[in-house]
Parts: C-alpha cells; structure tokens; sequence
C-alpha cells in the first residue's frame, strides 16, 4: 500500500513539473505572438503565425499524449482539439486587448460620415460587408469598418489611431481588460486540458511494460522415454 501511495506521490510531481514547463512553453509562444503581430502590423506575419501557433501547440501536446494513434481515447481527442484552439483564442484575444488599450491611450475620436458599402471579396473565405468613411471635411479616413447595419450618408463615432499603425475602430475603445480578462479564462481552461494530457501521458510512461517470453523459455512438452 506505502509504495503505491509513494509511485502515485511521485507521478503527481513529474506530472506537476512537465505541466508548468509546458505551460510556460505554451502561454510564452501565444502572448510572445500576440506581441509581435501588435509590433509588426503586418499582414504576411499574421498569416505566418498563425498557422504556426497551431501546429506547434498540436504537436507539442502529441508529444505529451503518447499511444494516442494506437488506442484513441475520448480524453485524448478533446485535448487535442480544444489546447489548438485555446492557443488560438489566448493569442487573438492578447492581440485584440493591445489594440484596444494603444487606441484609448493616444486614439483620437472623430465624427464621421459613411461614404460607401460594399461587399469585398474574400477569397477562399466568404465575401465582406465593408464601408468606407470620410471626416466631418470630407477627406477619407484610412482603413475600411465592417458595413453590417450601416448606410450610405450615416454618421458615427470612430476611433483613430494617430500613430497610424492601428485599424480605425467603430466606438470609443476600452482600456483592453476585458479582452484580456477572457484570454486568461480561455488560458484556464486550456491549462485544465493541457493538465489532463500531461499526467495521463507521464502515467502511460510510467506503466509497467508487458515484456515478452523469451524464445527457448517454454517447458518443453515431454519426451517419451
């Protein structure tokens, strides 16, 4: 009884210790992310990271979840889908609450006109309802806003970057808490998952592996005399 207690001891501790390396792996390539789409501003970064915050978030929880090709469990599955999608979540959530927080330290507020709504291509994606805006002079605000439920000749409140570097915004942004309050409620829950692949996996390492009978092993059947 003592040494199943101690091996259980001991799995919690390994377990304890790849989790908050992992953790910190995981929630420094999203925030790290996050901070260098906000710093760039570049449209190819974006597309490039992405793609890459995903794949590395799946194929290090792999790396966690072992066997998991050979004998697919439920809990396996759920992992490896929501951790992925969390890492995702954490990184545009991040992303979006420095946006906001730049444009309600130094945005300036203006009143403008809408000037045209339209539909954009997208691509592979499906088309946008985008618009296009004008200051109270006339001249054209930089950028394009989304176009659902507004008309030509409307006017509304919009917020603008005077560094240049930030999408005009419909409102008057907010200091970016809330964006950042539900990234780290999405980074709760993936931790949570991240948890469960980490101490199934360190237990699937730990367990005592079936060893095979050696040839020449076998009681021979006998020998008539």
């Amino acid at each position: 009884m003592a040494g199943r207690i101690l091996r259980r001891a001991r799995l919690l501790g390994v377990a304890a210790l790849l989790l908050m390396r992992s953790t910190v792996v995981f929630l420094g390539v999203e925030i790290g992310a996050a901070v260098l789409l906000y710093v760039t501003q570049n449209v190819w970064v974006t597309l490039l990271v992405y793609p890459l915050v995903y794949l590395s978030a799946f194929f290090l929880l792999a790396l966690l979840v072992p066997g998991v090709e050979d004998e697919p469990k439920a809990w396996a599955v759920v992992a490896l889908i929501t951790v992925p999608i969390g890492a995702l979540a954490v990184l545009h959530l991040t992303y979006s609450g420095l946006d906001q927080r730049a444009l309600h330290a130094h945005g300036r507020e203006e009143r403008a006109t809408v000037t045209e709504v339209y539909w954009a291509n997208g691509g592979a994606d499906p088309p946008t309802h985008d618009a296009r805006l004008a200051d109270p002079w006339g001249r054209s605000i930089p950028g394009v806003v989304s176009g659902d439920g507004l008309k030509v000749g409307q006017t509304l409140t919009v917020t603008v970057d005077t560094e240049g570097k930030i999408p005009v915004m419909v409102g008057t942004p907010s200091t970016g808490s809330g964006k950042f309050r539900t990234a780290g409620i999405t980074a709760g829950f993936e931790i949570l998952f991240l948890a469960l692949a980490v101490y199934q996996g360190t237990a699937n390492r730990s367990a005592p592996k079936p060893t095979d009978t050696p040839k020449g092993s076998r009681k021979p059947k006998g020998v008539p005399a």
